[in-house]
């Protein structure tokens, strides 16, 4: 896969956000992570020297099959045509310090192995308001939610963004984490997954 862009939605689980001692989001919190994050299935999440308290988001992933601008609600989930597993890592102790200090989060969910993603499945025919996502370290399961606890609906976020910007076919939207989230280190297998969609499972290096 080589989207244009991937859309990230932060803190669209009451729990995650919570647990993140963070205000609930009047509106879709949106950033970017470049597609050159991205790795696939048994690849390796390497932590470059000096990066600390690295750790996993398990989420679901829309994969995007036309290109829209200003797209309705009520039409929205026809302008996804896959979905995948999604793992947002992020240098947590690199986010804390950018969110005090008003800074993007660019780099801190943007590095080289901190996209690990499933092979995409058809969307049609699942009910992805109610899929169980479930992350994994070392075979002890630390994340566990439902995609009915999203703050906003996937057609809510799909038709929020594409107000601002344009959604390309090919891109991937990762829709937010439940709560769970913990530190991954070098030897660590990670695996995420999503019931009826798949899994993704890497080891940090």
């Amino acid at each position: 896969m080589n989207p244009g862009k991937i859309i990230c939605i932060g803190w669209n689980y009451r729990p995650h956000v919570a647990e993140l001692k963070a205000a609930l989001p009047k509106e879709p919190m949106v950033f970017l992570k470049p597609s050159s994050c991205m790795i696939g299935d048994g690849d390796d999440i390497i932590i470059p020297e000096g990066i600390t308290n690295v750790q996993h988001e398990v989420e679901l992933a829309l994969i995007f099959g036309k290109t829209g601008k200003d797209i309705q609600e009520c039409d929205a989930m026809s302008y996804v045509s896959e979905v995948a597993v999604f793992n947002d890592v992020t240098a947590r102790d690199m986010q804390a310090n950018d969110r005090k200090a008003g800074n993007s989060w660019d780099l801190s969910k943007g590095m080289d192995t901190f996209g690990p993603i499933s092979k995409p499945v058809s969307a049609k025919g699942l009910d992805l308001f109610n899929l169980h996502l479930e992350l994994a370290v070392n075979d002890e399961i630390r994340q566990s939610g439902y995609t009915s606890h999203m703050i906003f609906t996937l057609p809510k976020l799909i038709s929020y963004v594409s107000r601002y910007m344009t959604v390309e076919k090919g891109d991937v939207m990762a829709t937010g984490t439940p709560d769970g989230i913990s530190e991954i280190c070098r030897g660590d297998i990670v695996t995420a997954t999503i019931d009826g969609i798949g899994s993704v499972t890497n080891r940090v290096v």
